[in-house]
C-alpha cells in the first residue's frame, strides 16, 4: 500500500461544522489552549500516542507514525521539561498536535475505516511546516540511528 501524504489547507471547523476554516485558523485557535502544565502532562500519555501508532488504521499514514515519534521527542525534550508559560510557539503547536492525535472525536472521527487519521497527520503535518525549529528534533533522531 502506497503511504498517503496530506496537503488539504481548508479544513471543516469542529466547533462549526457549517463553517470551513482554515487548518492554520484551528491551530492557532487550539494552540492558545495549550499551556506549560498541559505540555508536561503530555508524557503520561506517550502509550496512548505510541497505542494509536500500532493500529491497523495507522498504518497506511506512514507519515503520521513518523510525526508521531518526533512528537514523543519533543515530549520527552529538556526543553519541555524546563517550560514555563507563555510557551514558545512551537512547543504550543507542538502540544496541541498531541492532543487533537488523541482525541479520536475530532474533525474526522478516528473510528470511521481507511481515513479516520487523515485529518490528524494533515494538522500534524501543517505544525511541522509552520515551525521550522521543529525539525531539530528529526535531524537528532537521523544522527542518533
Amino acid at each position: 500500500m502506497k503511504p498517503l501524504t496530506h496537503r488539504s489547507r481548508v479544513i471543516v471547523s469542529p466547533y462549526n461544522p457549517e463553517k470551513a476554516v482554515s487548518i492554520d485558523e484551528l491551530i492557532d485557535a487550539e494552540r492558545a489552549n495549550m499551556d506549560s502544565y498541559g505540555m508536561k502532562q503530555l508524557v503520561a500519555l506517550v502509550p496512548s500516542l505510541r497505542a494509536k501508532m500500532e493500529t491497523e488504521q495507522a498504518r497506511a499514514h506512514y507519515d503520521l507514525i513518523q510525526g508521531v515519534e518526533v512528537l514523543i521527542q519533543i515530549i520527552h525534550s529538556q526543553e519541555v521539561k524546563l517550560c514555563t508559560d507563555p510557551l514558545p510557539v512551537h512547543l504550543a503547536e507542538a502540544g496541541m498536535a498531541a492532543a487533537y492525535i488523541l482525541n479520536g472525536a475530532d474533525i474526522i472521527p478516528d473510528s470511521i475505516p481507511e481515513i479516520g487519521l487523515t485529518d490528524d497527520a494533515r494538522i500534524l503535518a501543517r505544525v511541522f511546516e509552520r515551525n521550522p525549529v521543529l525539525r531539530y528534533y528529526r535531524e537528532r533522531d537521523a544522527l542518533q540511528a
